[in-house]
């Protein structure tokens, strides 16, 4: 059902699977990397490989700064010369690209003009219903993507959040394998429960797109590793920063900063705190 953008570039030798659209920022792109400022965590692909992103499985999120879109207004257009791209087929991408809007604008470029191109395939070795691909970057190393495609696979069943987790890639959303991101958008398996765009995956589009760039930053509850450790973390979007260090008590032992007892480690199981 969903495409993941590591387990996308696994297939790229037949099909390459990043994702990321054109945007352009209601005032501007992202005017700054997010590299060190939020920490970068390791993703896993199940069927091999990952790389290292901002964000990540404990935050909800990830963001790819090699390839996204530039802003908040993402173009595409319709391959007519495709004759299995039916007027079935295009209402579900219309649909799916709506179901971003207030988020970014997607909008379809009648004239053929869109900065991404969507097609199909019959591909029945190919275990998703859609993919990005055929992404190229801009020549000053931006990270922007100047054209790519979304394709859809007649071999599977396909839907509107299909689409709209694809269009996610074009954003910059990278995919989620952790158990507890099964209910977001960016989920990378088909079990996934999310039918549109999550507050968590609301979050990593505002900030790979550069709506929200300066975090409110607060302490929470780390690990324990010889003590409480805390770490700091924005209370808007859930980014982590590298910055971990041990508590330090106040004469109730509770921690200045996190606000923890000593010795108490608060973290359910889903990895959040109570």
């Amino acid at each position: 059902m969903y495409k993941k953008e590591t387990i996308i570039k696994l297939l790229s030798g037949l099909f390459v699977v990043l994702l990321c659209l054109s945007i352009v920022s209601v005032a501007r792109a992202h005017s700054a990397s997010q590299a060190g400022i939020l920490a970068k965590s390791y993703i896993s692909n199940p069927n091999g490989g990952g790389g290292y992103y901002i964000g990540g499985e404990e935050v909800g999120w990830s963001i790819d700064e090699d390839y996204h879109t530039n802003g908040t207004y993402i173009t595409y257009s319709f391959d007519y010369s495709d004759i299995n791209l039916t007027d079935y087929y295009r209402d579900i991408v219309n649909t799916g690209a709506q179901l971003w809007q207030g988020i970014v604008t997607i909008h379809n470029k009648l004239d053929g003009s869109g900065t991404g191109l969507i097609k199909t395939s019959y591909s029945p070795g190919i275990p998703v219903a859609a993919f990005f691909t055929d992404y190229v970057g801009n020549a000053n190393n931006m990270g922007h993507l100047t054209s790519w495609s979304i394709v859809i696979n007649r071999a599977k069943p396909v839907n509107s959040s299909v689409i709209a987790h694809e269009f996610g890639h074009v954003i910059g959303l990278n995919d989620l394998y952790g158990s507890n991101n099964s209910n977001k958008l960016m989920y990378g398996f088909t079990t996934g429960g999310a039918t549109a765009p999550t507050a968590s995956d609301i979050w990593g589009a505002k900030v790979i797109t550069g709506v929200h760039a300066a975090h409110s930053w607060g302490y929470k509850f780390y690990n324990y590793s010889g003590g409480n450790n805390h770490i700091k973390y924005c209370t808007s979007c859930k980014g982590l920063t590298n910055t971990i260090e041990a508590c330090s008590y106040n004469s109730n032992n509770v921690c200045i900063k996190c606000g923890i007892p000593e010795g108490y480690q608060p973290w359910n199981v889903e990895g959040e705190i109570e």
